[in-house]
């Protein structure tokens, strides 16, 4: 007995017993989803913290500008970010460190560009809106391409580092960084508080997160940072970087549409808790897409060879599991008490508990398909994604104009959660459908 203590005892001392492979996997897939989440909880707080001490109208001017910047950032991208996801690991195993940056630093240079361009848009915008007080200009407006530039290649910088097989740095410099160091900015300067002095503290956030992001664990980061493309890498850009564009673009309004018909139709109650019950369903869907980040380099790296479908699906299936593992206690107590969960909020969302639970169900079954936005992407299917985006948009909106005035948010999220199902399953029946085409055929010669 002592003896077989003692040789376990140097075994893990000498670090040849480790722990299970299973339990370090599950380690490391629940890293980057619980600093997703911890940075989810110190934005609620700065949240709290402006709402507490400005109230509603001296906030309103901040929480607009954080709301449009924080939509218009993927947009400012060009989507660009989930091609990188999947470039970044191919170019990395290629061993060609000089292609890879000069990669990273085409793709900065064309997202800075193109979020200048909508910066100063959305510049003029803020000139416009504020006409008819203090003249029209102030100087907080022009930060507003500044934040918005700093967010777009934050995105751009976070998705590399997830594919040189950083994700926990990829999140944390990304998105903890710069929501940390703008609460702590709120917390001292309370008593200085105003739209305009935290929308320049938010572009300083964001602007030292970007400058900060060079020291990550990965040499590649600190390479050159902006380089001209060329044409013909314009020209891929611009065709690669449209289908993933327009599928942002679609999904947003697949939210927003439905949205604006409960409004139009509903009173203003409802429309409260049934955003209150997306707000907690897309926290959900934030966890499990930082899941599916973890393995998507892992996904590229399998699609990348034609013929590889074997590794795929094996690939995809440890990803579903994995993502049911992690969050399936979670969905599961909020699809059997969501009259607990609402009234967190207040005694008067509790009307909103089964609309929560339809919500969640619908996201419990998007889960059991698996990440299939991801494996669309990581097979090169943008285009068959852009037209499944315009299928599932104009199948909401015509079960939405039939489902919302009748039965409301439940109508509402009944409307998004069979399209958004029959999306998946159309989505993963082309791509089995295609794998099995590109699969080499058994031989057939005696």
């Amino acid at each position: 007995m002592s003896d077989t203590v003692t040789i376990t005892e140097s075994k893990m001392l000498s670090g040849k017993i480790q722990l299970p492979a299973f339990f370090v996997g599950l380690l490391r897939v629940i890293g980057p989803p619980g600093l997703r989440l911890l940075g989810a909880c110190v934005q609620f707080l700065s949240t709290v913290m402006i709402a507490r001490q400005l109230g509603d109208q001296n906030s309103a001017d901040f929480f607009f500008w954080a709301a449009v910047l924080t939509t218009f950032a993927p947009v400012a991208t060009y989507g660009m970010e989930h091609l990188v996801l999947r470039a970044v690991p191919r170019l990395k195993e290629s061993d060609s460190s000089q292609k890879l940056e000069r990669y990273l630093s085409s793709v900065r240079s064309f997202t800075l560009g193109l979020s200048a361009l909508i910066g100063v848009l959305l510049f003029s915008y803020a000139i416009f809106r504020n006409g008819g007080e203090a003249g029209g200009f102030q100087f907080w407006q022009l930060l507003i391409p500044v934040a918005l530039g700093a967010m777009a290649l934050l995105l751009i910088s976070g998705e590399a580092l997830k594919g040189l097989s950083h994700p926990v740095a990829g999140i944390f410099f990304s998105h903890f960084v710069p929501v940390t160091l703008f609460c702590g900015l709120i917390a001292l300067n309370i008593d200085r508080l105003s739209s305009p002095f935290l929308i320049a503290i938010y572009s300083a956030a964001y602007v030292f997160a970007l400058f900060i992001i060079r020291f990550s664990p990965s040499k590649t980061m600190r390479s050159n940072q902006f380089s001209i493309p060329d044409c013909s890498q314009l020209k891929t850009t611009f065709a690669e970087g449209f289908s993933v564009f327009s599928v942002n673009m679609l999904g947003a309004l697949c939210y927003i549409i439905p949205l604006m018909i409960l409004d139009f139709s509903r009173e203003a109650s409802e429309v409260a808790y049934v955003t209150t019950s997306f707000r907690i369903s897309i926290l959900f869907a934030i966890l499990a897409t930082a899941i599916h980040g973890v393995y998507a380099p892992s996904l590229s790296r399998a699609a990348e060879k034609r013929g590889n479908r074997r590794e795929i699906w094996r690939v995809y299936r440890k990803t579903t599991l994995m993502t049911l593992l992690t969050l399936i206690v979670p969905f599961g107590v909020g699809i059997a008490f969501p009259d607990f969960v609402m009234s967190v909020f207040g005694e008067a969302f509790r009307s909103g508990s089964e609309t929560l639970r339809l919500l969640l169900i619908g996201g419990m079954i998007s889960l059991c398909l698996g990440p299939t936005l991801q494996l669309l992407l990581m097979t090169g299917n943008t285009k068959l994604l852009a037209r499944l985006g315009v299928v599932k948009l104009i199948l909401v909106s015509v079960l939405s104009l039939v489902l919302i005035p009748q039965f409301g948010g439940i109508g509402m999220v009944s409307s998004m959660a069979v399209v958004m199902i029959l999306e998946a399953v159309t989505g993963l029946a082309m791509v089995a459908r295609q794998l099995a085409l590109e699969s080499p055929k058994p031989s057939t010669t005696p």
